[in-house]
């Protein structure tokens, strides 16, 4: 089994690492948007594998902050 993020957890993070995201749900992900930019493929489950979390991280380029939210 690999690793994985609750995403109360990752919602946490993006409060604080990406003021004024905003998450739009679709049929099965979570469509994320912030300062232009949109990460369309975050899963729309309760935890997230932590794969998917880092490619989202280094895609927003916070990963200054999101690794102190032990995220990267």
């Amino acid at each position: 089994m690999s690793a994985s993020k609750d995403f109360a957890a990752i919602q946490r993070m993006l409060n604080e690492c990406a003021p004024g995201h905003t998450i739009r749900l679709t049929d099965h992900f979570r469509r994320i948007n912030y300062q232009g930019l949109i990460y369309p493929s975050l899963p729309k489950t309760k935890t997230v594998e932590i794969g998917h979390v880092r490619k989202m991280v280094r895609y927003f380029q916070i990963q200054d902050c999101a690794s102190k939210h032990g995220m990267v």
